[in-house]
């Protein structure tokens, strides 16, 4: 945990880390799979730490793909040719709303180091098997998050689902952007056409540089 101490999260302090621990340990033994592999399932906030992060860009749980599944929302690994689904919509978004051309990779990680925390609200999944860790414990841990940053007030939160869209309760100092989920089943239900993109920009003081190579 020591990459995650510039967060200084009580989270891990607490009952319910131990539970989630415990859990993933279990699953371990049993010799079954889960998204993302063990060393990356806070990769996204050791790559935006606190004081860097500008926008939340928030999902619902990772990849059931293993091969896809980064640590990072949405993103995937560089040399990945096939998008998912949600990803494509994403970067027709991207191309819409900011005019750039599509993206060759599907690695967000330069967002994440600009200043955009790629966060799941759940940060694991069974292989195989969307939505199968909606732990309620968690829950505290985003919760905590949301929590964190909105008493800085400076940040933008993009919330991009129902799952995610439930944390708006806990933002009161910030500005929220709400979007359906870009998934098939949600991205013609308010995410494409959204303006996403510029949208978040307009609410930040200084513009996050959403191009990608």
């Amino acid at each position: 945990m020591s990459k995650l101490s510039n967060w200084n999260l009580k989270y891990f302090e607490t009952g319910e880390w131990q539970v989630v621990q415990e859990r993933l340990d279990d699953l371990k033994v049993a010799g079954i799979l889960y998204n993302p592999s063990h060393k990356l399932i806070f990769r996204a906030l050791e790559v935006t730490p606190f004081e860097s992060v500008r926008v939340v860009l928030m999902g619902q749980d990772p990849y059931p793909n293993h091969n896809l599944a980064t640590g990072l929302a949405f993103s995937i690994p560089s040399g990945v040719s096939e998008f998912p689904a949600s990803l494509k919509n994403i970067f027709k978004e991207y191309q819409d709303d900011l005019h750039y051309p599509e993206p060759t990779s599907g690695d967000l990680s330069d967002w994440a180091k600009r200043g955009v925390l790629l966060w799941n609200a759940f940060p694991t999944c069974l292989v195989g098997k969307a939505g199968s860790h909606h732990w309620i414990e968690w829950e505290f841990l985003t919760k905590e998050i949301v929590e964190k940053l909105d008493v800085r007030g400076d940040c933008v939160f993009a919330l991009l689902g129902n799952y995610a869209r439930s944390y708006s309760k806990y933002i009161n100092n910030s500005p929220i952007v709400e979007t359906s989920h870009p998934s098939p089943l949600g991205a013609n239900k308010g995410f494409l056409g959204s303006r996403l993109f510029s949208t978040i920009n307009s609410n930040l003081k200084e513009p996050i540089d959403w191009r990608l190579s």
